[in-house]
């Protein structure tokens, strides 16, 4: 992917990462350095034997403060370092994103499909209370019909659908919703990738047109197409719901990952062009000093005391 035009901000923070990037190199070499310097002097026979006894008291707990001080110096960088990092990486995080915005079509793709997920959930959260009373009008209209015959079992069957209509309209309206997002998401994934996004498929839960063609039913055959929905319905509340609600969860997973893995991938190519092309040799407590007074905030410096109180963290 081309280096498209960058703004000075987010060049400025790109030639930051590399300075910190080239003085954890160094830090670290001189760390491994010391460490190996430390074990070929304990591996070594002793050198004291000529020198006076008193002379050989001082000069290896000498010796051994040096060493200690040199290392808890390069410590103290490296603590520095980390902080800034920490400051660093989530900044240009977005900055990298807001770059790729104008930059990557893919990236832009994703961000859409992202979109549509999070208006598919939306909708979703209110189709189980909508099922429920759907289902609920289902039974009274079976039971209406499974009651005794005549024309009051008949103004009760009526009456029952009438209720099941007037629930069936907004259901359908919803679906229609659901699937009209449901074909932008599979417009924005035709290929690649971007295809394991999907959004998850429902059951038909029937139209306001079904509601109607029970009233020209026998009642027989009304009870049979009734019963049968409502138990497709309350099977779906008691765990297709669910199960939508991860296939969408896994979606959004795939697309914040594949998100992810084109923030990091011109991120690295970001890193090569600052590292070679925006870096001067510069000696690195200088450096150190300048950055340091850059991010130098008030978030920054309770976090550098924190790492700098932990030597495990700063050395990681």
């Amino acid at each position: 992917m081309g280096i498209m035009e960058l703004t000075v901000t987010m060049l400025e923070r790109l030639r930051d990462e590399a300075y910190v990037w080239f003085c954890r190199q160094a830090v670290q070499q001189k760390l491994v350095s010391l460490e190996r310097g430390q074990a070929a002097s304990a591996s070594a026979p002793p050198r004291f034997g000529m020198l006076p006894r008193d002379e050989q008291c001082e000069t290896v707990p000498r010796a051994v403060q040096t060493t200690l001080d040199n290392e808890a110096a390069l410590y103290d960088r490296l603590a520095q370092i980390v902080g800034i990092e920490e400051w660093l990486r989530p900044v240009l995080r977005q900055d990298v994103a807001a770059y790729l915005v104008d930059a990557s079509l893919d990236f832009v793709h994703l961000r859409q499909v992202r979109a549509r997920l999070e208006d598919w959930e939306r909708s979703f959260e209110s189709l189980p209370e909508l099922l429920v009373a759907f289902a609920r009008g289902l039974r009274t209209a079976r039971l209406a019909l499974a009651g005794a015959a005549g024309p009051a079992a008949g103004r009760r069957f009526a009456r029952g659908l009438d209720a099941l209509r007037n629930i069936a309209e907004p259901l359908e309206q919803l679906h229609h919703e659901l699937l009209v997002i449901a074909g932008a998401v599979a417009e924005l994934t035709q290929a690649g990738a971007l295809g394991e996004i999907r959004v998850p498929v429902l059951p038909d839960f029937r139209r306001a047109a079904w509601v109607g063609r029970l009233a020209v039913l026998l009642p027989d055959q009304a009870v049979v197409a009734v019963t049968h929905v409502e138990k497709e319905v309350r099977a779906f509340l008691a765990g297709g719901a669910e199960v939508a609600r991860a296939r969408l969860e896994a979606s959004r997973d795939v697309s914040t990952r594949l998100e992810s893995a084109l923030v990091e991938r011109c991120w690295r190519e970001l890193r090569v062009h600052a590292r070679t092309r925006l870096v001067a040799d510069r000696d690195l407590d200088d450096v150190l000093e300048t950055l340091s007074q850059r991010y130098g905030r008030a978030d920054f410096v309770g976090r550098q005391r924190a790492l700098q109180a932990d030597s495990f963290l700063a050395a990681s």
